[in-house]
């Protein structure tokens, strides 16, 4: 039995691996390019946009208009051909707004992407503005 749990351990290891490679792959494909996008646009609207995070499973986008002011939306690999992406929406003199919604690898596209990232950036701007804050501290939404 010893021998068979290490040699399951092993291949479940290399499979785990090759469901965090393909979410890097697609979000390389879609998410960067979207990303690279919409920064060519805020970028002549006072905005600063980065990838704080980059790691294999993980990655974050950031779009900020100012220190304290901004938008950054993070998305980990949680298991086997799925995701979570949290959105953080810091505004000042606002508690931050946070949300989390879980998806399928294989649903991350170019409209879902540049979805999430539209909603998040009028999000942030409503708030900026003065919109009233909708109380939820965290949602939770499948994709």
């Amino acid at each position: 039995m010893p021998e068979w749990k290490d040699q399951f351990l092993s291949k479940l290891d290399q499979v785990q691996a090759q469901w965090s490679k393909r979410f890097d792959e697609r979000l390389d494909a879609v998410a960067n390019p979207a990303f690279e996008e919409f920064g060519v646009f805020l970028r002549t609207h006072g905005f600063h946009l980065s990838s704080p995070m980059r790691q294999e499973g993980r990655r974050s986008y950031k779009f900020e208009l100012s220190e304290n002011a901004y938008v950054l939306l993070i998305f980990r690999s949680s298991s086997v051909g799925e995701f979570e992406l949290r959105c953080e929406c810091f505004v000042p003199g606002n508690e931050p707004m946070m949300s989390k919604s879980l998806g399928r690898v294989m649903d991350i596209d170019d409209a879902w992407t540049r979805g999430q990232m539209q909603s998040a950036l009028d999000s942030f701007v409503d708030r900026l503005g003065g919109a009233p804050r909708r109380e939820r501290a965290e949602e939770l939404v499948a994709v």
